[in-house]
């Protein structure tokens, strides 16, 4: 509302005055929105008190701050062993390919069944001779 709409305009228009000057009341009872500080001082009051007034560990803020974590450089892909990655292609695309000759190829010779499902088992029998015998005393598994 701008300064000058609450004054009476003095014009005979009873109705217009009187509802300026219902305005200019409500404007002055109105009670004023609290601040930020205010509101943040309000909301402690509430929630900090009684017998769950304890703080807890989200409200706990460190002194110092911690070094960024940079973690490594990932390996190129393919640059491992190519026996693995051999064994990887086999034991995923040896299921793949017997699939794919059950669906367009059914007439196909036993030998590329038989084959297929052969070269899947030992892609696998390969993948599982890898796997690690023991385990180190030292390692409890918590890596990422």
């Amino acid at each position: 509302m701008n300064p000058e709409d609450a004054q009476p305009s003095g014009r005979k228009d009873p109705q217009w005055d009187e509802l300026v000057e219902n305005f200019r009341q409500l404007d002055s009872n109105t009670p004023r929105e609290p601040s930020a500080a205010e509101r943040a001082a309000q909301l402690e009051k509430l929630f900090n008190t009684g017998p769950g007034a304890m703080r807890g560990p989200r409200d706990y803020v460190a002194e110092d701050t911690p070094e960024e974590f940079v973690p490594q450089e990932p390996a190129a892909l393919g640059s491992g062993d190519p026996m693995l990655n051999l064994a990887w292609v086999v034991a995923a695309g040896g299921p793949l390919g017997l699939l794919l000759c059950v669906l367009f190829f059914r007439s196909a010779p036993g030998f590329i069944y038989f084959g297929l499902a052969i070269v899947a088992l030992l892609g696998i029998a390969y993948l599982l001779k890898r796997l690690p015998t023991e385990r180190d005393p030292g390692d409890d598994g918590a890596q990422v």
